[in-house]
């Protein structure tokens, strides 16, 4: 059983994290148009979103824990030295954007309506108490499926609760287990029959918040430290065996290096960056060679999982000026490929240097071959 396959475990927690969306929507000033209803439960979503996102890292211990606690005694300028309740969430929520694949998930650029208004103290310090009293951990065990850690739930909330916009999209997110019986049918006999290539390389061209990533990721994990895949899903199918077995520590930047995503809506892709992020640490941490605890910010900053913000249809088919005039928010979006200058790799002040480099050092080129 995985608890995101059981219904009275994530049935109650949606109910509850819309239950909150309400109350903080129902806290921001506005008009009773049903345009402006719409702005507000918008702003509260992105608001009662990121603080899940927030309580499954606080519960993995990848930040420190504010919400989980309440927000007490998170420090600030105000009364008595501490925050005030909206304030001391944004700043725990920050907590999420220390690594350079992660920075982008508060960025008004993708996450919009994080920045288009406040909900109330009192309708954030209920929302902090629920997580820090009711609220269920989201670091559960499993006996089949992806690892909490993962990210898998968060991965399906953002769909759960998201606004309509979003939803335009055509975001549906695929269960792990048809994840797993896809690849068992494309990424198993590619391995058998490249088994000699370095890489086995894969793209997602509708990655959405990474839930196809994420296997692949696994899968590939199991391909380069073992040499061989079995099916997981697909009884009886075709195994790929006879792989170059290596070592854990350089099976990661294969591992990175093989993955590939595209994902038109810039929050969901940066869940997805933050997810195959975690992930790839997670896995450094199983094979023994990654010392210390399981936090964003040591894990390694140039390990930067490659999920481009761009609309995959057009990809290879026009140039940069006119997907510039199909899209002119993507065109402009800061760190929409894999890297580039508008990515932050500084070490923050006051912060350890991080383990060396795991990860291939090469440019996902939205563009790549497309005369200007």
């Amino acid at each position: 059983m995985n608890p995101v396959d059981d219904a009275t475990f994530t049935k109650p927690l949606v109910r509850a994290l819309h239950r909150h969306t309400d109350l903080l929507a129902d806290s921001i000033p506005g008009t009773n148009t049903h345009d402006d209803h719409q702005r507000r439960q918008r702003i509260a979503a992105a608001w009662v979103y990121l603080s899940a996102v927030l309580a499954w890292a606080e519960d993995h211990r990848l930040v420190d824990v504010w919400l989980r606690d309440g927000l007490k005694g998170m420090p600030g300028r105000f009364t008595a030295g501490h925050a005030r309740p909206v304030v001391a969430l944004a700043q725990a929520m920050g907590g999420l954007t220390v690594h350079p694949a992660t920075q982008w998930l508060m960025h008004p650029a993708y996450n919009q309506a994080l920045h288009e208004g406040s909900p109330s103290d009192g309708a954030v310090q209920a929302l902090a108490d629920w997580w820090a009293g009711d609220a269920p951990s989201l670091a559960y065990e499993t006996t089949a499926g992806p690892p909490s850690i993962s990210g898998w739930l968060i991965g399906d909330l953002l769909q759960s609760i998201t606004d309509e916009r979003r939803k335009g999209f055509a975001l549906a997110q695929t269960p792990w287990w048809v994840a797993d019986f896809i690849l068992d049918r494309t990424l198993i006999p590619a391995a058998d029959e490249f088994r000699r290539e370095r890489l086995i390389r894969t793209i997602d061209p509708t990655a959405g918040t990474g839930h196809m990533l994420i296997r692949a990721m696994d899968y590939l994990w199991e391909w380069y430290t073992t040499g061989s895949l079995r099916p997981r899903q697909a009884v009886g199918g075709p195994a790929a065996s006879g792989g170059t077995r290596i070592d854990p520590q350089h099976a990661l930047p294969r591992v990175v290096a093989s993955v590939d995503g595209v994902e038109i809506d810039p929050l969901t892709a940066a869940v997805a960056r933050l997810r195959c992020t975690v992930y790839a640490g997670h896995l450094a941490h199983t094979a023994g060679y990654a010392t210390g605890p399981l936090r964003l910010d040591t894990i390694p900053r140039d390990l930067i999982p490659r999920v481009g913000v761009a609309d995959s249809l057009l990809l290879g088919k026009v140039t940069k000026g006119e997907y510039a005039r199909v899209h002119p928010h993507l065109a402009a979006l800061p760190g929409a490929s894999f890297t580039g200058g508008d990515w932050n790799h500084d070490t923050p002040a006051g912060r350890p240097e991080p383990a060396p480099p795991v990860v291939l050092n090469r440019q996902l080129d939205l563009f790549d071959g497309i005369a200007a």
